[in-house]
């Protein structure tokens, strides 16, 4: 019966071709809108390291010397602060680190080219705690010394994609030994700087020793806070300089009240030496936790992907109309087809037959159609190219989408179609 059914649903595509091609394009629109949509969104809300993102943690502290600003605890910390934190051996892991920027060339290349690149000035903890893959090499052991890691995309720049481990960066004129080579590595959202609008980012060119980093100068590119006049990086060790952002990894959730107290109590020798004015508070919060204190889901797609989903019920209506008025200009074969024994079952099936073909081509199309939707949004919009990503869960919603849309689109017809007076169309 399903060879039939599928025969009589061909049959009825070759007899109504504009009308079918009608209703597969407005349902493909509505449900490539809608994926594209849900595509950005899923990318904005998506865990950037599932599995071990409930104990990663980022640290908040109001370590403010004075009773301005009192707001909330801040998300960059002092180095001696930072420095606290990596002195502890509760945590698995700890990353302290800043955001900076060189450039970068081969030094051993007669060429003069410099490319310009995003540095991350950090501890060592960095690596496992984020889980960076390599490609070549490792990471560097120490806070400080003349090494480097570099990701992939610049290591294709500069040395064409070859293990460059060994080889030498001169960076606004140091010399510093290349150590490690990351594989291509794209994390969404960017949950170790988030702030500042960056979730979306690509990773960062290079990663060079926390220390090395403060000894060289290399300015702060990121948002910093100082009580200082003439504040530097080279002086940061002994002046209120806010600039650092911490990570910790704990082995075990229950880990983590412990570590909350550590901080407490560090802040509270600070009260008693007469350095906190501020009342305590120092604030703990998991990966998933502080992607949503930073909103990185943008409302006004949250806004738009409902006005897609409002645009769906549309183009479901629209669809809807059209195969109405397709089964009531083939009333008469209802009426024959229920005369020689065709029962309502019978109709419903042929008809849910003809509806899930419809929605399949439709889901096919609506796949293309959302891929374009995202390319024409990263071209007009340029903010949301790094987020216009369909993962395979979203191409399946879209084909699933599609098939429901397509089926509830040809419910009411049929209903209608089975309402029909067989004597009445016969005659």
């Amino acid at each position: 019966m399903l060879s039939y059914y599928l025969k009589l649903a061909l049959i009825s595509f070759k007899r109504a071709p504009s009308l079918y091609f009608l209703v597969i394009l407005t349902l493909a629109i509505g449900v490539g809108l809608l994926s594209a949509n849900l595509a950005l969104v899923n990318t904005m809300a998506s865990d950037p390291i599932p599995g071990k993102s409930e104990r990663v943690f980022h640290v908040s502290m109001n370590t403010w010397p004075n009773d301005q600003p009192s707001v909330e605890p801040m998300h960059i910390l002092r180095y001696r602060d930072a420095l606290k934190i990596t002195e502890s051996d509760l945590p698995e892991h700890s990353a302290v680190f800043y955001a900076t920027g060189v450039y970068a060339r081969d030094a051993e290349s007669a060429s003069l080219t410099r490319h310009d690149s995003a540095v991350r000035a950090t501890t060592p903890g960095f690596f496992p705690l984020t889980q960076a893959p390599f490609a070549y090499g490792s990471a560097f052991k120490q806070s400080s010394g003349m090494e480097v890691v570099i990701g992939d995309e610049l290591n294709q720049k500069i040395f064409a994609g070859a293990n460059s481990v060994g080889k030498t960066l001169e960076l606004d004129g140091e010399l510093l030994t290349i150590v490690g080579v990351l594989k291509p590595w794209m994390l969404r959202p960017l949950f170790y700087h988030a702030t500042e609008g960056r979730a979306f980012n690509a990773t960062d060119d290079i990663y060079v020793p926390l220390e090395t980093a403060i000894d060289l100068g290399w300015s702060i590119h990121a948002r910093s806070s100082t009580t200082e006049e003439n504040a530097s990086v080279k002086r940061s060790r002994d002046i209120d300089l806010y600039f650092l952002q911490a990570w910790i990894e704990l082995a075990e959730p229950g880990q983590l009240q412990v570590f909350q107290d550590y901080l407490d109590h560090y802040s509270q020798t600070l009260k008693d030496a007469g350095e906190h004015p501020l009342a305590i508070r120092n604030e703990l919060d998991d990966v998933n936790n502080w992607l949503l204190k930073q909103k990185v889901v943008d409302q006004k797609v949250l806004a738009f992907t409902l006005a897609s989903v409002l645009f769906l019920c549309v183009c479901v209506f629209n669809a809807s109309s059209l195969l109405l008025s397709r089964f009531h200009a083939g009333k008469f074969e209802v009426g024959l087809r229920r005369a020689v024994g065709a029962s309502n079952k019978d109709m419903l099936m042929q008809g849910l037959t003809e509806s899930v073909l419809v929605g399949l081509i439709a889901g096919v199309l609506a796949l293309i159609l959302s891929w374009v939707f995202l390319k024409l949004s990263g071209e007009f919009l340029p903010d949301l190219s790094k987020l216009a990503v369909l993962e395979p869960e979203i191409l399946a919603l879209g084909v699933l989408l599609a098939l429901v849309t397509a089926i509830a689109s040809a419910l009411y017809p049929l209903y209608r179609a089975s309402r029909y007076t067989i004597s009445a169309e016969l005659k």
